[in-house]
Parts: C-alpha cells; sequence; structure tokens
C-alpha cells in the first residue's frame, strides 16, 4: 500500500504549538520544523535556500491557507517541513517547483549555499544593473584596462586555443543527471527577464543576453558536429 502520508497540504497552524509564542518569522518557522522532525532545534545556521522558503511562507500565510492543486509544492508538507528542518534537500524537481511557486525568491542552488545573517531572507543577489547605474560603472571603470580574459577570450573561430588562454573551467563537464537538465523560471522581480536554473547554476537573462547566449550555443553545437564528422565518416 502507498504511503501517502506525506502528501498533506502544508500548514502553519499545527506547527505554531511547537514553539511560545507561535510563528511570526521565518527562524520560528525553521525551529518549529526542526523541533518536530528532529527532536531539538539545530544550532547550525540554515542554507540560503532553507531562509528564503520559511520567509517566503511566512510572508504569504494567506496563499498558503487557500486549496492547492494536487501538483502544488504545498500539497507535500511533510517535505516542505524536512526541507525547512534540513533534514533533507529538495529533489532538484520539487526544488523547481519551488521556484516557480514563489516567483523566483527561492531558487534550486540556494539550498547549497549558506545563508547570511546580515542579508534579506528573500534576497537572492542583487538585480541588474539600471541604464543609469550602468553608465556610472562605465565611467568609473574607463581608466581601467579590461581584464585579458574578457579582453582576448578565443571563439571556436579563431580556431584552437591555447590552455591558458581560456578562463577556468565551471562545475558542468561531469557526468549529468537524467532527464531536463536546465528550467526557465519566471522572476517577479525581474519583469524584464528570467532565471535560467539547473546543473547547480542560475542565470538571470534578458531578453537580449538569452538571445546572444542561444546564439553561441548553436555555434557551440555547430563547431562539435563539424569536429565529429570526419571521425564518423571514417570509422564508417
Amino acid at each position: 500500500m502507498m504511503d501517502l502520508s506525506g502528501f498533506r497540504p502544508f500548514s502553519l497552524e499545527p506547527l505554531a504549538g511547537r514553539i511560545t509564542p507561535g510563528i511570526y518569522a521565518s527562524e520560528q518557522l525553521i525551529h518549529a520544523c526542526q523541533v518536530k522532525h528532529l527532536g531539538f532545534i539545530d544550532g547550525r545556521p540554515p542554507s540560503a535556500g532553507v531562509r528564503a522558503l520559511a520567509d517566503w511562507l511566512v510572508r504569504h500565510v494567506d496563499f498558503i491557507a487557500k486549496p492547492q492543486p494536487g501538483s502544488s509544492p504545498l500539497s507535500s508538507g511533510t517535505a516542505i517541513e524536512r526541507v525547512l528542518a534540513g533534514d533533507i534537500l529538495p529533489e532538484e524537481s520539487f526544488a523547481v517547483s519551488l521556484a516557480e511557486m514563489t516567483d523566483g525568491a527561492v531558487l534550486p542552488d540556494m539550498f547549497g549555499l549558506p545563508a547570511s545573517s546580515d542579508q534579506d531572507p528573500s534576497a537572492t543577489g542583487n538585480p541588474p544593473p539600471t541604464a543609469v547605474a550602468g553608465e556610472k560603472a562605465s565611467e568609473q571603470e574607463a581608466g581601467n584596462p579590461p581584464h585579458p580574459l574578457s579582453a582576448s577570450a578565443p571563439s571556436l573561430s579563431s580556431g584552437s586555443a591555447l590552455s591558458n588562454e581560456l578562463p577556468p573551467m565551471g562545475g558542468l563537464g561531469s557526468a549529468l543527471p537524467p532527464g531536463r537538465l536546465f528550467h526557465p523560471i519566471a522572476d517577479s522581480r525581474y519583469p524584464e527577464g528570467f532565471v535560467l536554473t539547473g546543473c547547480g547554476i542560475s542565470l538571470n537573462l534578458d531578453e537580449s543576453t538569452a538571445t546572444a547566449m542561444r546564439e553561441a550555443l548553436a555555434k557551440g553545437i555547430e563547431h562539435l558536429r563539424a569536429v565529429r564528422a570526419p571521425v564518423r565518416r571514417a570509422a564508417a
């Protein structure tokens, strides 16, 4: 028989009685979940994702009290409580659904980052610079020469590049998990853009940046296919 106990709706009411004087802030919600699922209050600081999720839930009491569809992460009350308690990490699909529900206030990669005590729990980064801010930054940096990597970063069209000419490699390039790897998420803080998240990264993109990235990816894929074509013909 399938255990459906974890699929009860999330609610603050049964948690409020576990601490005094109740739940009025994100820290109290985290402590209530820890008392319920761990049996004690963990003294370690929560991750940025846990802090942001708890803050969002406390600020949306009226929303979470309404009936939710079965596909909503709020229908998995036990899972949310255990995530808040630090007992488990959310699976990527569940983390993506949390990001969509919170309009980007809680992103998947935040669950692997420490929360800053002097930072607003709902903050996940600085917004893109405005036009005025961009102009001021350009004026301030006018006298500084560009970084060598940004000035002479090799492209696929320039032929093979020496390894010391390339910027440091990121976390990608290793074995990838099955299923969909990247997810676009609407972020209410950035109405002119969206968040692309997956494989441990999150990028805030506007239309022009996303278009430029798509063109670069298309060139990269074209390059890989051109390199593989002679090998396949030789093997045949």
